[in-house]
């Protein structure tokens, strides 16, 4: 059986990436809380997003490992009340999508060719970025106690599916206006988000010619 490489492991991200966005969508329809089963699909997704890093890199792999604990134990001290660690659980959240986005995105851009694997990681990156911004936005409703109309201050595992879709909605400036900022930093992260998403989709698609032109032009 072939080891996983860095240049096969984005289908994993992909797969935990759906079975999370899809999994809060359905837990915020059809039951009242389910912050155990959000906690369990954020583990899984950051865990797969780790698969293919190449195991001599082991600071970059330890890192990312510590986060991932840290989240666990501050998420489940919030959840049984023993303390509030809101903001250190979306800190490192933020922290470990930034640090994965830097890789994954080196990883994609600097490919020899196009094939399968990158475009996966292209779509990968593009919805990790949605989660960056919206690990971010809720960062920020936690330390102003609110900032948005359509959102209430409160705890940040119920209030994920509902920022993810604002994040998402705001990235590909369709803004239907139900969840709107309210305040200078929440608007200030809303419109940058916007523009860094008309940038990424422009730089891949550069990127993605180029390198397919580049392929065409080696095979003659």
């Amino acid at each position: 059986m072939a080891k996983m490489s860095e240049r096969d492991n984005f289908l994993h991200l992909f797969v935990a990436l759906i079975v999370l966005l899809f999994g809060c969508a359905i837990l915020e329809q059809f039951f009242e809380t389910g912050q155990g089963i959000v906690l369990v699909g954020l583990l899984f997704c950051m865990s797969a997003s780790t698969l293919g890093i190449e195991k001599k890199k082991t600071g970059v792999r330890g890192w990312l490992g510590f986060l991932i604990v840290l989240v666990l134990l501050s998420s489940v001290a919030s959840i049984l009340e023993a303390a509030n660690l809101a903001i250190v659980s979306l800190g490192a959240l933020i922290l470990f999508i930034g640090q994965y986005l830097r890789h994954a995105t080196k990883l994609v851009l600097t490919a020899p060719k196009i094939d399968k694997n990158q475009i996966v990681g292209s779509i990968c990156i593009y919805l990790m970025m949605g989660l960056w911004f919206a690990f971010v936005q809720l960062l920020l409703l936690e330390v102003l106690k609110g900032g948005f109309n359509g959102i209430e201050h409160g705890p940040w595992l119920d209030n994920l599916s509902r920022m993810i879709y604002f994040s998402f909605i705001t990235m590909t400036s369709v803004g239907y206006g139900v969840i709107a900022p309210t305040e200078p930093l929440t608007r200030f992260v809303a419109y940058f988000e916007a523009i860094a998403g008309v940038f990424y989709l422009a730089i891949l698609v550069s990127s993605l010619v180029s390198a397919g032109l580049t392929q065409v032009n080696e095979k003659k």
